[in-house]
């Protein structure tokens, strides 16, 4: 039996087992066996196992033991994702479904929330510390998100105040220099209101050779809890982040650094991170739009992020209405070498968001009703030597949605769930385009866009209650993306703009627990039907970004999530993802090229990730052995699949060892990640302009191995 179909027998039997009831298995309350987790990314409070979605959940312990410092660092842990670097940008892709553009016009499909509030990709690599959780939802959540959420959606949650004096701090050490601070305080100032506030901050050296890719961030929050009265829950909140150090450096691969001809997943160096150049790499032939290449050298990022958000609750009677308003500010400036070219870019934004919703339970029905409002502006340029690749003056979205969902139970053990949402949505942009129009070459010729967008969404879902430890469940729903524009002007037989994406999903799945609370296996098929999803594109050859829209996009699979805790003391996760994610029909406007059957860029076939831990009682403390390993055969980095752009299947591990001391009041532990130092594609261009090879490829990398020893003690 070969490995595919030995994983597909595991999958099938997997979810025969779920489906199977149980009723010998105890409930949630037995005594030891798999903790009970508590999700909102439903903007509801439930348990994990009664929510009828595939939602993976880190934890606080688990952030801080798996040293989760950004969303990048989560990549591990969930399965069918890719949360990978692009400079201060993030790209989130899940079960296939992202963007590789870090432009302010296109917003990526998969959205990233601090405390359910929605953060713009500019910003989206701000620190993590002091976390409550992380969870992932993918598939549309047009209904509760709206825009943004047509693949799916990340909610990073700060931990609240608390009612305690009480804090901690955290310290690290690294190769690469690394030196990492965290320290925070809680102050109970009274029955009624508590105060929470931390710094984090971290320095390192670049692990490129030229230095490039260095931290020296600090990041700053404050929080306060606040109970006016018995009705009345107040928590507010403010972040600021700085980031300095040198930006990453894009480096060539899929070239002969000796004769420039294409070599299949060869880098220049024989070390993937050495950035550097020879003379004689630099004289091979290079892009003749371009000015002559030059050695690389570490270039710096100043980038700054301000977020003030709240959550303001009021009971009235057996509902409650909550109160969310927020604001961010944020400019970044990223100086960095793509391939052998200095580039710079830099991107503004400014956003407000407020939602009121009403949530409770009448007459049998389990009912959430909102209002959402928001305004983002944002604007950014993107340079090569000087030459202007993309200038955004402004991109302004603004809109407004009402929406809601409601559960009803038909039986003692059934329930179905209906919601939707009508949502109104404005963008207005405009800039400046240098380039080729058509034969000629024009400079900083303005453009403007200017388009309304009115959407309905909605969602369909039962569930059912095979066992008292066992649910099946299934969901029919839409999403939807605004359009959005080309950074070039429109001509008569060919417009800048970029028509909405939608998207339909039918979900079915079931979650299980056996053995008195020992194992549980959750699992979800899915299938998406996308019309006009955003493709979109760098041509390294000619300097130009543009987005299409793919006619048609077919994604389906299936989510095998196991967790079996045999002792107290052992642990051991399981994550299989299949997906299937294809071009149905992606013909170009012009018809010059068609991509159909292709896989779509960053959506491995398998994607399989592990965990295990084991305790070891020592004396009055325990040491904890663990690690974290990721398995993904192999993908393409952009939709046309340049060869060079191709990722092999690889398997990247972590691992640490942890000493806990009495009442896990101080913990000492070893860390490494990345121990098989693979060199792994971030965000990815197609082609090479120096060596000029349009077969190969300009990638960001993932960090090489890292190994450190970390502090932590709680007072």
């Amino acid at each position: 039996m070969t490995l595919v179909s030995t994983i597909k027998w595991v999958l099938v039997a997997a979810a025969a087992g779920s489906l199977a009831a149980h009723n010998t298995a105890e409930a949630a309350e037995a005594q030891g066996g798999i903790e009970e987790v508590v999700v909102t990314a439903t903007k509801q409070t439930q348990n994990l196992q009664r929510t009828p979605a595939a939602i993976t959940a880190i934890d606080s312990a688990a952030i801080v033991t798996a040293g989760v410092t950004d969303i990048r660092g989560a990549q591990n842990l969930v399965p069918s994702v890719r949360f990978q670097p692009q400079n201060a940008a993030t790209e989130i892709y899940m079960r296939g479904v992202g963007s590789t553009i870090d432009l302010p016009n296109i917003e990526s499909p998969t959205s990233l929330n601090f405390n359910g509030i929605y953060i713009p990709r500019e910003v989206s690599a701000v620190p993590f510390f002091d976390m409550a959780n992380i969870e992932v939802l993918p598939g549309p959540q047009g209904t509760l998100y709206g825009r943004g959420s047509l693949g799916g959606i990340v909610n990073a949650t700060y931990a609240r105040p608390t009612d305690v004096n009480e804090g901690f701090i955290t310290a690290e050490a690294g190769n690469y220099s690394l030196a990492h601070i965290t320290a925070v305080g809680n102050v109970a100032a009274s029955d009624t209101l508590s105060f929470r506030a931390g710094v984090d901050y971290a320095k390192a050296d670049g692990y490129l050779k030229s230095g490039a890719n260095s931290t020296d961030n600090i990041t700053a929050r404050v929080s306060l809890k606040a109970k006016p009265s018995d009705t009345v829950d107040i928590y507010a909140w403010s972040v600021y982040s700085r980031r300095k150090g040198d930006s990453n450096n894009v480096v060539t691969v899929g070239v002969d650094p000796l004769t420039g001809a294409y070599s299949p997943g060869r880098f220049l160096r024989d070390d993937p991170w050495d950035d550097t150049r020879t003379p004689g790499m630099l004289a091979l032939p290079a892009n003749p739009n371009l000015p002559p290449p030059s050695a690389p050298v570490a270039l710096p990022t100043d980038g700054k992020t301000s977020l003030t958000g709240a959550e303001i609750a009021v009971k009235l009677g057996d509902a409650t209405l909550t109160w969310i308003p927020s604001y961010l500010k944020a400019d970044v400036d990223v100086a960095y070498f793509f391939g052998a070219y200095p580039t710079d870019k830099y991107d503004e934004a400014k956003q407000w968001t407020q939602e009121l919703r009403l949530n409770g339970e009448i007459a049998g029905w389990t009912y959430l009703a909102g209002i959402y409002a928001y305004s983002s502006k944002t604007s950014g340029t993107f340079t090569i030597t000087g030459f202007p690749i993309a200038i955004v003056d402004e991109n302004k979205l603004r809109g407004q949605a009402v929406f809601g969902q409601a559960t009803h139970a038909l039986t003692d053990r059934s329930r179905f769930t209906v919601g939707g949402r009508f949502s109104q949505d404005k963008r207005d942009g405009s800039g400046t385009y240098t380039g080729f129009q058509g034969a000629n070459f024009v400079v900083n010729v303005p453009y403007d866009y200017a388009e309304k967008f009115n959407h309905a969404d909605f969602k369909l879902g039962v569930e059912f209650d095979a066992s008292d430890s066992a649910m099946l469940y299934a969901a029919v729903q839409s999403g939807y993306q605004p359009g959005t524009f080309n950074t070039y002007p429109s001509l008569p037989n060919a417009s800048n703009a970029v028509k909405s994406a939608k998207l339909v999903a039918v979900t079915a799945g079931a979650k299980s627990r056996w053995m008195d609370n020992r194992l549980q296996v959750n699992t979800e098929f899915f299938y998406y039907d996308y019309k006009d999803l955003f493709g979109s594109a760098y041509n390294t050859v000619l300097n130009t970004t543009q987005t299409f829209n793919a006619q048609k996009v077919e994604i389906y699979g299936n989510q095998l999530d196991v967790l079996f805790r045999p002792t107290d003391a052992d642990q051991l996760r399981l994550s299989i993802g299949y997906l299937h994610a294809r071009n149905k029909k992606f013909e170009l406007p012009d018809g010059t090229a068609n991509f159909n059957g292709l896989q779509l860029q960053y959506a491995p076939d398998w994607t399989i990730s592990a965990g295990y831990h084991h305790d070891f009682q020592l004396g009055s403390g325990f040491l904890r052995a663990q690690f974290n390993t990721r398995f993904e055969s192999s993908y393409f980095s952009d939709f046309y699949h340049t060869p060079g752009g191709k990722q092999d299947s690889y398997t990247k591990t972590d691992a640490s060892l942890t000493y806990y001391g009495a009442d896990e009041r101080w913990s000492v532990a070893l860390w490494a990640k990345n121990l098989e130092d693979e060199a792994v594609f971030a965000a990815t261009a197609g082609g090479s302009s120096s060596p000029l090879q349009p077969l190969a490829a300009t990638t960001n990398l993932e960090p090489p191995r890292t190994y450190g020893v970390r502090v932590n003690y709680k007072f």
